[in-house]
C-alpha cells in the first residue's frame, strides 16, 4: 500500500496555504523525484500553532531559502526550526543585484524586461517573470545548495507562487520532469489559494463585470495565470535554444553535473 500522498499534494499547515513538496513526480529515464527533500512553500512566520511547528520540525529541514526582499523578510521573519539554517536571497532583482519592489520606477524596470509585443497587464507580468527567470543569483544559490546536498530544503517567497513557482519549475526541468507536469505543478497554486482568489474576484466584481478580461489580472495577484507556465518554458528555450543550454549557461549544469543532480534527486 502506497503511504505517500499524491505528487504535489499540499501539506496540511493551519497557518499557511500552498506549502508542497516536489517528490513523486515522474522524471527522466522512467524515474521519479525523491520524496522528502524538496519543498516549495510560504513564509514560516505564519506557522505558529503547535501542530504547525511540529509538522515543520518533522520535515528535518537543513536549509530555508527565503526568496523575498529584505523588506518583506524583515516584516514577517521566518521561524527557523532546530537543525535548519536560514538564507535570504531576493528572487527578483535588477541585473546589477538591486532588489525590485513595486515602486513606479521598479514597475518601469519590469516593463522594460517584457518580451517585444507584450502590452498592458501582460507586459508587467511577463516582464516580472523574465526578470525572475534570467540572471537570478538567488536561483544560482538554490542549485548550489542542491548540488551540495543541503537538503531537505524549503524555498519560498511571500505567497509561494511567483518566485517560488519559477524556482520549482526550474528544479523539475533540471530533473527531467515533462513540461505538462511542470506546468500542472505551477498551476496548483490556484487550487491551494482558491479562497484568496475568490475573495479578490468578489471584491472587484463590478470592475470584472464591466471588463471580463480583468479576471486574469486579479487571478494573477492572488494566484497564477495558467498561461505563465508555458510562457516561462518557451522563453528560456527561445533565448538559449534548449532547456539543457539554459541550465548550463545560467547555473553551470553541464551534462556531467546535470547527470549527478539527477542521480541525487531521482529514484
Amino acid at each position: 500500500m502506497n503511504q505517500h500522498p499524491a505528487p504535489g499534494a499540499e501539506l496540511p499547515f493551519e497557518g499557511g496555504r500552498n506549502f508542497r513538496e516536489l517528490g513523486g513526480y515522474p522524471a527522466a529515464d522512467g524515474r521519479h523525484v525523491r520524496r522528502g527533500l524538496l519543498y516549495r512553500g510560504v513564509p514560516t512566520a505564519g506557522l505558529v500553532s503547535e501542530a504547525d511547528r511540529t509538522l515543520l520540525e518533522s520535515l528535518g529541514l537543513r536549509v530555508i531559502l527565503d526568496l523575498r526582499s529584505k523588506r518583506e523578510a524583515a516584516a514577517k521573519p521566518d521561524w527557523v526550526p532546530p537543525g535548519a539554517r536560514l538564507l535570504q536571497r531576493c528572487g527578483l532583482c535588477t541585473e546589477d543585484g538591486q532588489e525590485i519592489g513595486f515602486s513606479p520606477e521598479d514597475i518601469q524596470v519590469l516593463l522594460r524586461s517584457a518580451p517585444p509585443g507584450a502590452e498592458g497587464d501582460d507586459a508587467f507580468l511577463q516582464g516580472m517573470y523574465c526578470r525572475i527567470l534570467f540572471g537570478n543569483a538567488a536561483f544560482k544559490e538554490l542549485f548550489r545548495l542542491l548540488e551540495e546536498q543541503q537538503v531537505p530544503i524549503l524555498f519560498h517567497c511571500s505567497a509561494g507562487k511567483d518566485r517560488t513557482g519559477v524556482a520549482a519549475m526550474l528544479i523539475l526541468l533540471a530533473l527531467g520532469v515533462p513540461d505538462e507536469v511542470i506546468c500542472a505543478d505551477y498551476e496548483k497554486t490556484n487550487l491551494c489559494r482558491a479562497a484568496s482568489i475568490r475573495e479578490l474576484l468578489e471584491k472587484h466584481a463590478e470592475e470584472i463585470a464591466a471588463d471580463p478580461s480583468r479576471v486574469r489580472f486579479y487571478q494573477g495577484m492572488e494566484g497564477v495565470d495558467p498561461s505563465t507556465g508555458p510562457f516561462v518554458l518557451s522563453q528560456l528555450r527561445q533565448r538559449y535554444g534548449s532547456a539543457e543550454a539554459f541550465l548550463a549557461a545560467e547555473f553551470g549544469l553541464d551534462e556531467a553535473r546535470l547527470a549527478r543532480l539527477r542521480q541525487l534527486y531521482l529514484e
